[in-house]
């Protein structure tokens, strides 16, 4: 439920900001429901067993058989559904308890469970992830509907009002930790505005023009909304199907579409008859999933699956203060496989996105049947070899102050110099560097939680050699499509030293910059499907190669 009252929408952030009015109270809880008809049979509550049972039941069977045996094999991989079920099942008394332990934690942590909760709000609270507590503790309680947008807002003010009356600013914690007393208050506040502003942003997709001709669709991870795009199938009306040229040439030109509704007659794990894997499209830092503008439709017109995720922090998904790095960005890509895609992928990632990309290959090579790299991060290095120390060992961190004043400066010049950006990275076709593109990197830019997102960057862990990933951990066909006058390092040169370092690895040279998908989509498209039409002509082979063998021994 909203926090603010009735407002003219608006998708910048500062504007929203000023139109939305005061805050609504939140709702009370009835002391008394209402009489039932008589004669209805109410039957049993169910217990957190019988909903972790019933939304197993609901998985099962709509998973491509890889996907299922994902699954099988590391059961860990659903312990959210134990999580959602035990939450649902306790309900909002338990979930009130929590938050009225967690505002007061800093002023009251002598109760044991203030205590404890306190120990939880020090480990979430570090430089990496300002005002991160709340999120992490009890944005799964905001996604179920077990603690509401507005009761978390409306609560935390309230606290905030009783503290002006303390005369202390700071609170003894753990292990010489030490708290600002408001924090809890302020991650309370801020979790649920920016949770509430990206609601309304969610909720206008469903009339906003898109460049995909599509409405983009919403998926929760770990309780943040995410956005995706995909199309219908038209593999049985559009004459090009099944034909990589004519395809291709759809994403030729992107250009803007009417205001669509999302699909629904090819619903999320409904697999279709093919066998074939679908498309799994990564975008950049800074970028989007509706930036695949050039390859959606044309990649669904030759009869594939397709599927074009917004990482959270970036676009339209929510930007709550996480600890952003390319692990949590890595299990981003493995979750949406396993709970919306549901068969495996062919996975194609561009710059940042093409690091994930590999890095989702390498530590799921089940999930990934083929691997797709456009200009993508990540330096290469053959002498590499795994550490062998612990690496759960923390990193050195650089001062907060310093990345504070880093992070704002380098986010106020990119914001100030977007258009010129991107004409740079589009050497070849600048105009698809076009206004849209722009003011969509540049509205994201404004939403709250933003700078955040930015200053991860500075906490990133040191990342693995991109070699490493793709030949000694993944190990599966690999194409690199390269636009070889990206102005952003040597594309040439680290596209053939990659190929050098990998034997699984085949380069394609393009006329492009840095974002080949968007700049020669036509290109592109073209050496997916190719790509893609090797991947299954070669399973194809090896079915019919083990039907044989059956036959053979059959007979003998």
């Amino acid at each position: 439920m909203q926090i603010f009252g009735q407002l003219p929408y608006s998708d910048n952030y500062q504007t929203f900001k000023k139109k939305r009015g005061n805050a609504t109270q939140p709702l009370q809880r009835p002391k008394k429901l209402p009489a039932l008809p008589a004669g209805l049979d109410v039957g049993q509550v169910p217990s957190a067993t019988d909903l972790e049972a019933a939304v197993t039941a609901a998985f099962s069977g709509r998973q491509a058989p890889e996907v299922a045996a994902f699954l099988h094999e590391q059961p860990t991989s659903q312990a959210w559904l134990s999580q959602m079920s035990k939450q649902l099942a306790a309900g909002e008394p338990a979930v009130q308890s929590a938050l009225h332990h967690y505002l007061q934690c800093a002023d009251s942590p002598d109760s044991a469970a203030n205590q404890d909760m306190l120990t939880a709000v020090l480990l979430s609270e570090v430089p990496a992830t300002p005002l991160g507590s709340f999120p992490a503790i009890f944005n799964q309680a905001l996604a179920l509907g077990t603690l509401s947008r507005r009761r978390a807002y409306h609560e935390a003010l309230q606290q905030q009002q009783r503290q002006k009356k303390n005369n202390r600013r700071w609170q003894a914690g753990l292990q010489k930790k030490r708290l600002a007393l408001d924090v809890p208050c302020r991650s309370a506040a801020n979790t649920a505005e920016v949770s509430d502003f990206h609601w309304h942003l969610a909720s206008n997709d469903r009339v906003r023009d898109t460049k995909t001709g599509d409405a983009p669709r919403h998926w929760r991870w770990r309780g943040f909304i995410t956005d995706y795009y995909t199309a219908e199938s038209v593999l049985q009306e559009n004459p090009s199907a099944g034909n990589p040229t004519a395809a291709s040439q759809e994403g030729s030109q992107p250009s803007a579409s009417s205001n669509a509704q999302p699909s629904t007659s090819a619903a999320e794990g409904e697999l279709p008859e093919s066998k074939a894997p679908a498309f799994l499209l990564v975008h950049g830092f800074g970028a989007f999933g509706e930036q695949w503008r050039g390859q959606i439709k044309a990649l669904t017109a030759a009869g594939y699956q397709v599927y074009a995720p917004t990482f959270p922090g970036y676009g339209r998904s929510e930007k709550q203060s996480l600890a952003y790095s390319q692990e949590l960005w890595r299990d981003f890509l493995r979750d949406f496989v396993l709970e919306v895609v549901q068969r495996p992928v062919v996975v194609a990632g561009n710059s940042i996105g093409g690091f994930i990309s590999a890095s989702l290959a390498a530590d799921y090579p089940s999930l990934v049947k083929g691997l797709v790299l456009l200009n993508s991060a990540g330096n290469v290095n053959p002498k590499y070899t795994p550490p062998t120390e612990d690496p759960s060992r923390t990193p050195s961190v650089p001062p907060k102050l310093l990345v504070d004043a880093a992070s704002q400066g380098l986010f106020l010049f990119l914001r100030t110099s977007v258009a010129r950006t991107l004409t740079r990275l589009y050497p070849v076709a600048p105009g698809n560097a076009d206004e849209w593109l722009g003011q969509e990197i540049l509205r994201a830019a404004g939403d709250p939680g933003a700078l955040g997102v930015f200053r991860s960057v500075f906490y990133l862990p040191k990342p693995r050699p991109l070699n490493h990933l793709v030949q000694d951990l993944f190990g599966g066909p690999t194409l690199v499509l390269q636009g070889a006058k990206d102005p952003l390092s040597n594309a040439v040169a680290r596209a053939n030293g990659l190929r050098d370092a990998c034997s699984n690895v085949e380069v394609q040279l393009l006329d492009a910059g840095h974002c080949p998908h968007d700049e020669v989509p036509h290109l592109v498209n073209e050496g997916l499907l190719k790509f893609m039409n090797e991947l299954t002509s070669a399973d194809e082979s090896k079915l019919v190669a083990h039907e044989l063998d059956r036959e053979t021994i059959a007979v003998s």
